[in-house]
């Protein structure tokens, strides 16, 4: 009489398991997220449909740009503001390279807009220099010739128009273009159609950033390194960014390729802050160099320059650490007329950036 029982506890048990097991989601309807699940990060920047081969043409544009300012560090050479501003706006078939006039790319539209005026001003600049048939000294526009034989053209307040451009297209066009428009939006991307060569819409925007960052797919590995990687490479002895910077861009375009957004978005936090970190430290290096050259008015005045450049870089962050005002305070303390500037001012410049960007401890050896 007892085995109909049992039967009916077993029937029992099963009927529930079914039923269990019935009200049981698959994990994909019920929406897990991508990252729940395994993928490979590659340990170099190694994908498929990548094409980053607007940022490398811009890169060459600069690099024609500066290859032309630097000829008027020679006495008695005369830059022409014109040819500067075609070169800017990729008008009138300026470059000496064909692919680069007929690349349908320019500079000047990529540059934060409000700032466009400001570099053609650097270019009115540097063209009017240029114009002086005498050494440069204070109050003297010309080229100043340092103790150990380098020249620079300098305005008459000390200022090498030259880095000005060099350092301010890197931070108004690849700095602002990476960080605070193709990383800023990349959630607002497609991520389904794929281009053959460029991948998904959201791929081919982290790849534009990753282009602007001017480093070898291979890179710490591969130091063959222009612009921004350079500067990274410099403060890694330091501060140990290299890694840092390199593992969240290759991070960040692997989680895309697999759908997951909560590492994208992590990986892009990273990317954002540590390259305003290489910013900020390279502004400190160049004090620093400034400090270390006090005495020579030719390296002192491009050395300050250059740090002006990266001061004025910092506000291409639109998520960056520092205020406007604070970026204001910096620029004070340096000044208007780098031959007056004073080694306490420079100091406190330093101390605002230092403080902000937590290198306090490693100010001095930046």
């Amino acid at each position: 009489m007892k085995l109909p029982l049992i039967f009916n506890k077993i029937s029992l048990i099963i009927i529930c398991c079914i039923i269990l097991f019935s009200c049981k989601k698959d994990p994909e309807i019920e929406g897990i997220k991508t990252n729940d699940r395994k993928y490979t990060v590659p340990v170099t920047y190694n994908f498929e449909n990548v094409d980053y081969s607007g940022q490398l043409t811009r890169i060459a544009m600069l690099d024609a740009i500066i290859k032309y300012l630097e000829t008027g560090s020679i006495l008695g050479t005369v830059l022409d503001a014109a040819k500067i501003k075609n070169m800017y706006a990729n008008s009138g078939s300026p470059f000496g390279v064909a692919d680069l006039n007929t690349s349908g790319k320019q500079l000047k539209d990529k540059t934060f807009t409000t700032d466009q005026t400001l570099m053609e001003s650097y270019f009115d600049s540097i063209a009017l220099a240029s114009q002086s048939k005498t050494v440069g000294s204070n109050g003297i526009a010309g080229v100043v010739t340092s103790s150990t034989g380098k020249q620079y053209l300098c305005s008459g307040n000390g200022i090498d128009y030259a880095e000005l451009t060099e350092k301010g297209i890197m931070g108004a066009v690849f700095y602002y273009q990476a960080v605070s428009y193709y990383l800023e939006n990349i959630a607002t991307k497609d991520n389904t159609t794929v281009t053959q060569g460029k991948g998904t819409e959201m791929e081919h925007n982290w790849d534009e950033a990753f282009g602007y960052f001017s480093v070898p797919k291979d890179f710490p590995t591969n130091n063959n390194v222009g612009y921004w990687g350079k500067y990274c490479n410099t403060n890694d002895a330091v501060l140990g960014i290299n890694k840092t910077m390199m593992d969240a861009l290759i991070k960040g375009r692997a989680a895309i390729t697999n759908k997951d957004n909560a590492t994208r978005d992590e990986a892009k936090k990273v990317v954002s802050e540590t390259w305003e970190k290489v910013v900020a430290a390279t502004a400190i290096h160049y004090i620093n160099r400034a400090k270390a050259n006090f005495a020579d008015d030719a390296l002192r005045n491009h050395t300050l320059s250059e740090t002006l450049g990266f001061i004025q870089s910092l506000n291409y962050n639109l998520n960056k650490k520092i205020s406007a005002a604070q970026i204001t305070e910096v620029k004070g303390y340096i000044g208007d007329n780098l031959y007056n500037v004073t080694t306490a001012n420079l100091d406190k410049a330093r101390d605002v950036l230092s403080t902000i960007y937590g290198f306090d401890a490693v100010k001095t050896i930046l």
